[in-house]
């Protein structure tokens, strides 16, 4: 299939030429001392207008290129520590040509490394993205950016992130914990690369199966560098991002700043058919939200290099926004031979700012020893104010309720980390970390129908205590990773007119996790895994919000909710370009949304429930390879997850697929075009019935007169993310469809100047629940 493409891609590239003469240019490369030189760029230019004809790659000493018109050329050879060679060619027949490069000498931190990768790579069983210098780099935002990649699916409300068959990940910015929300202002220019974690050590806490470990570029010039990119995003409604981000550094001294503003043009739209039997209650609504989401992002920090291993570091990010929007739902709802039409309007009016700051000092103790210590505050709020009005079999909108409703938290955590390098086998860290949260949930509903008043205050108090040991090393070039981490969670709550606490629950549980990787020779290596993982539910779900649907459907939180715990086993065969891995898992009281009819308020409330357990396995194959222009990446994986609960009714169990492919074309150096595309085969999972799907998207980028750069990308060409779930628990049926807004096209511009020097910027977000504050 790459073949064919390349050849039609290649007939369309030089059609212009058919008429004309054409000849083989080749050739073998070596250094001063005959050695071959293992890899650079081959660029051949007009003679005359230097443009750029056409170009290869140095693969082992030797290049060649596909067929050429008759003419004068510029051949010009780069390659990684070697002075750049460029010569006159007049090719006039077949022609081999033989050169040996000189080896650069100059200071090292004077160099800028120009070098061509594959995008996707694989070590130890984990996929490698390299961002920088390929098509992804063009992509406008993270949100964008992470949706690209395999087995992540962003949430339908671009909230959250997730991957395929493990949950919610942990997030890492060079090695330091960061959530959503920080991500989300991260500039995708600034980032390196991305590296999917699969069963991470110890270290990384024990929320999450997978960790997402970002790593940012660094600037190496003292002075000042700042970047300016502008983003118009064609979906079902128009939205603009504006970006400013600046560096300076001067000595031991690094500031960062970055201010965003994004003016959102917000699509939601969902539609249900819940059914209860027992009751003869029949309810089919579709509601929808439009509206604008005006935004502010500011962000910034500091770095002091103390010396050449200690440093003091902060950081600051504040991210607040305004959704005004009705949501209007259409709603049939037969109770028992009674049928009404309704047509809901609910206007909102929805302030939220998210804010989080951090101290951290890094020490060095000898060669072998290092301490770190963090601090770090967080604040979330979030308001809801809203009037609903009803119309009923189309006789006209009546006010039904005004509601108001506030949530707000606050966390304090901190942490240490302590690294002791026994021997070069031989590696301990232990460390702890202490998070104390604490929250509280407001709500005023006023009933005009009957004139009551309903007020609630929720109390919530959450503190963590965790601590860990590590320890790898290798013994006979087998590497080995074994730790356990012990936390013990405190949690309170309970409404403050009622004398019984809601929550009140201790528990200390223990969460050990090992791997070993065996070497079988220098491409082939197999390991095994176990980890035991946790995922606490999100803060918010300590709050009493709640939103309107309709006037029997609400949707609300769960101040119940219990955590969920996992155990996997899993092995890798890993070879230089594939991957193929095996993964058994246990999930206790996973969470999944579900529905329960309230007898006593005749009403269906719609909230996250734990169910009681799921269990699966997956078998995937991933590989990357390149040919010439074109390199692809393929991952293809069967799935199996059977989800069990008492009150839930069991349906047939089935393996389904997921697949994911990236293709890209480097037609010139700096221009790339890129197609790629998902899916998931139809899915039974016990109790739910999901839909398939396949999801295209394709993009462009070029870089004009060198900081200039424009990209033009396309998601979900065809429309087709729409989610369908089907299942029957708590004695109601149910068949939710989600309607995302992911069809997007986008125009990007980012233009960059100036420079700095040795940028050293570090920084270590130290609560580990960073990610639950949404």
């Amino acid at each position: 299939m790459q073949k064919t493409i390349f050849t039609l891609f290649s007939l369309l590239l030089w059609v212009s030429f058919y008429a004309q003469e054409t000849y083989t240019l080749s050739g073998t490369i070596s250094d001063q001392n005959g050695t071959p030189v293992i890899a650079g760029d081959v660029i051949l230019k007009d003679n005359t207008t230097q443009e750029i004809i056409t170009f290869t790659f140095v693969d082992n000493g030797m290049f060649i290129f596909n067929p050429i018109v008759e003419g004068r050329y510029l051949l010009s050879i780069s390659c990684l520590g070697y002075d750049t060679k460029t010569i006159e060619i007049l090719l006039n027949e077949d022609k081999k040509i033989f050169l040996q490069l000189s080896k650069a000498l100059v200071d090292l931190d004077e160099v800028t490394v120009n070098s061509t990768k594959n995008t996707f790579s694989f070590k130890e069983g984990n996929l490698s993205v390299n961002v920088e210098n390929s098509i992804l780099e063009s992509l406008p935002s993270t949100t964008a950016l992470f949706s690209k990649l395999p087995g992540i699916q962003i949430s339908t409300n671009q909230e959250s992130l997730s991957i395929i068959g493990r949950g919610t990940p942990l997030l890492y910015m060079d090695n330091q914990r960061i959530d959503f929300d920080q991500l989300k202002s991260i500039v995708v220019g600034d980032i390196k690369s991305v590296e999917i974690i699969d069963n991470p050590p110890v270290k990384y806490e024990a929320e999450g199966r997978t960790v997402i470990l970002i790593t940012r570029k660094r600037n190496k010039k003292e002075g000042y560098k700042i970047d300016l990119s502008e983003t118009a995003s064609f979906k079902r409604r128009f939205s603009n991002y504006l970006e400013l981000r600046s560096s300076f550094k001067q000595k031991k001294l690094e500031l960062q700043a970055n201010i965003n503003y994004n003016q959102i043009g917000f699509w939601e739209n969902s539609g249900s058919r819940l059914e209860v039997p027992e009751q003869n209650i029949i309810s089919d609504y579709n509601a929808k939200a439009i509206g604008p989401r005006p935004q502010f992002i500011f962000g910034g920090g500091f770095f002091y290099e103390l010396n050449k291993s200690d440093y003091f570091s902060g950081r600051i990010n504040y991210r607040t926004q305004r959704d005004r929007f009705p949501i209007l739902t259409n709603t049939f709802l037969q109770i028992d031979q009674t049928e009404d039409f309704i047509i809901s309007e609910s206007l909102n009016n929805a302030p939220r700012s998210f804010l989080t700051s951090n101290i951290n000092y890094n020490k060095k103790l000898d060669a072998k020893r290092n301490l770190f210590f963090g601090v770090q505050y967080s604040d979330y709020s979030r308001d809801l104010e809203s009037s609903i009005f009803n119309n009923v079999n189309q006789n006209g909108f009546e006010l039904s309720q005004n509601r108001n409703q506030t949530y707000d938290i606050a966390v304090l955590a901190s942490r240490i980390d302590f690294e002791n390098e026994i021997n070069k086998q031989i590696k301990v860290e232990v460390g702890g970390s202490v998070s104390l949260s604490k929250a509280k949930a407001f709500s005023d509903f006023e009933f005009v129908d009957t004139d009551q008043r309903l007020v609630t205050v929720y109390d919530y108090n959450e503190d963590t205590y965790a601590s860990y040991a590590q320890l790898s090393g290798k013994v006979n070039k087998i590497g080995y990773n074994a730790g356990l981490r012990v936390e013990t969670n405190v949690v309170k709550g309970g409404f403050r007119n009622e004398e019984d606490l809601l929550v009140d629950r201790t528990q200390t549980q223990l969460f050990p996790k090992a791997r070993v990787n065996i070497p079988i020779d220098s491409t082939k290596s197999l390991n095994f895994a176990y980890n035991k993982t946790i995922n606490r539910p999100g803060y918010l779900n300590a709050s009493s919000i709640s939103t309107f649907i309709n006037p029997l459907v609400e949707f609300t939180r769960n101040v119940n909710l219990r955590p969920t715990i996992t155990q996997e086993l899993s092995t890798n065969f890993i070879t230089k370009k594939s991957n193929l891995s095996f993964r058994y898992f246990h999930t206790e009281y996973p969470i999944f949304f579900s529905s329960v009819y309230n007898e006593e308020e005749g009403s269906i409330v719609s909230s996250p429930q734990n169910f009681e357990q799921e269990t699966g396995y997956s078998i995937q194959f991933q590989n990357t390879q390149r040919y010439k222009m074109i390199t692809s990446t393929n991952i293809i994986s069967l799935n199996y997850s059977k989800i069990k609960d008492p009150l839930a009714v069991e349906q047939q169990t089935s393996p389904y697929l997921y697949y994911y492919s990236n293709t890209e074309f480097k037609i010139k150096p700096k221009t790339t075009l890129g197609v790629n595309f998902w899916g998931l085969s139809k899915r039974y999972q016990g109790i739910f019935e999901r839909n398939a799907l396949i999801v295209v998207g394709a993009s462009f980028a070029t870089t004009i007169y060198q900081k200039l750069q424009l990209s033009i990308n396309a998601n979900d060409i065809f429309r087709n993310m729409n989610f369908e779930d089907r299942y029957t628990a708590n004695q109601i049926q149910a068949k939710d469809t989600f309607f995302v807004n992911a069809q997007e096209l986008s125009f990007s511009l980012q233009y960059s100047f100036g420079k700095t020097k040795k940028s050293s910027f570090k920084n270590k977000d130290v609560d580990d629940n960073l990610n639950r504050i949404r």
